[in-house]
């Protein structure tokens, strides 16, 4: 059912999460602008995984073939204590539904999903420009930007981080920072020790490293690549984005790592640290014309292989939602924040 009019739609923040929902609101005949900030809080080259969902989810996108092409398909997890290096479980994930699991470089997933909206003649995407504050009645929105700017629309949607504005706006609360860094790096397959090459499994395997604190993941990065990355409790002061890392600065964060799993982080040559914003996991979702969604209602990087699957399949269901009038947005918001919670 098309709306009776169309609306106009913010997006501020342009990561997985916020360009999967201006695609979303964009299927719904409404108008998007994206608010791209300078430097997104993602690693490129790190692995997100691709649930069945989250895949059936970027079909609906238009771009879910894309990313499976581009992904690396993957039929088992092994967890492995991290401190022993025995084996604890393998897990297959062939999925009964016609979708596989997926690892696709983060990059790629960002490349595709941006590439659509650039596609897309009802989604603008505005460049190095951020929400400070908004206003609103219960008819109409004022969106106020870091320009000068004052925006006149029908809704806004924060998925710019848990410590945007947006977000502190709407719940009240100010971010804080992580306890915990996530560090990535990948190898080339070539450079891996033949002894350690049962460490990596099959080619279409995910292993997963479980410790006291911290967690260690290596998963196929494309054909000739191994990507690893780990999360582990840190006490930085301050949010930090890519900075150049050491092995052994990694290692120092995971004590009593086993041999093997060591001798794997060491192989990394180009490692760079993450600490994210952090925040209340279960935050009010909307107010009215506002509404969060993605990476605005969850830390971005949660664990060492970041899920795509809650941001795409968030965006989905918002969108689904707003096929309405702009009229009824704050309705569909409770909607929507009421299955979602």
């Amino acid at each position: 059912m098309m709306p009776l009019s169309m609306g106009e739609v913010v997006v501020a923040g342009s990561g997985v999460g916020g360009l999967a929902a201006a695609l979303a609101v964009a299927r719904q005949r409404h108008w998007v602008t994206v608010l791209k900030e300078r430097d997104p809080f993602v690693p490129p080259d790190a692995g997100v995984h691709l649930t069945p969902t989250a895949l059936r989810a970027l079909d609906q996108l238009g771009i879910g073939l894309d990313a499976h092409r581009r992904a690396v398909t993957v039929h088992e997890v092994h967890l492995v204590n991290g401190v022993t290096g025995r084996p604890i479980s393998t897990v297959p994930t062939d999925s009964r539904h016609g979708r596989p699991h997926a690892v696709v470089h983060g990059g790629d997933l960002y490349d595709l999903l941006l590439e659509a909206c650039g596609n897309d003649p009802a989604i603008r995407i505005r460049e190095d420009t951020a929400v400070v504050h908004y206003e609103q009645t219960d008819q109409r929105l004022t969106v106020f930007l870091g320009t000068g700017e004052r925006l006149r629309v029908d809704a806004l949607i924060g998925a710019d981080g848990v410590c945007s504005p947006v977000r502190r706006q709407l719940t009240g609360q100010a971010g804080r920072v992580s306890p915990y860094a996530t560090f990535h790096t990948a190898v080339p397959r070539e450079r891996v020790p033949a002894r350690l090459q049962p460490q990596l499994s099959a080619r279409t395997a995910v292993t997963l490293w479980e410790g006291p604190s911290w967690q260690l993941a290596h998963y196929p990065s494309g054909d000739r690549r191994v990507g690893i990355t780990a999360t582990c409790a840190h006490d930085a002061p301050a949010l930090v984005r890519g900075t150049p890392a050491t092995a052994a600065q990694v290692l120092d964060r995971m004590p009593r790592l086993a041999e093997a799993a060591r001798e794997l982080v060491g192989l990394g040559t180009e490692w760079r640290m993450w600490v994210p914003c952090d925040g209340d996991r279960d935050p009010p979702w909307c107010d009215r014309r506002v509404v969060l969604t993605g990476a605005a209602v969850r830390p971005a990087f949660q664990h060492s292989l970041p899920t795509a699957f809650q941001a795409v399949d968030d965006a989905v269901r918002l969108g689904n939602m707003m096929d309405c009038d702009p009229a009824d947005f704050p309705q569909a918001f409770r909607s929507y924040a009421g299955r979602r919670h």
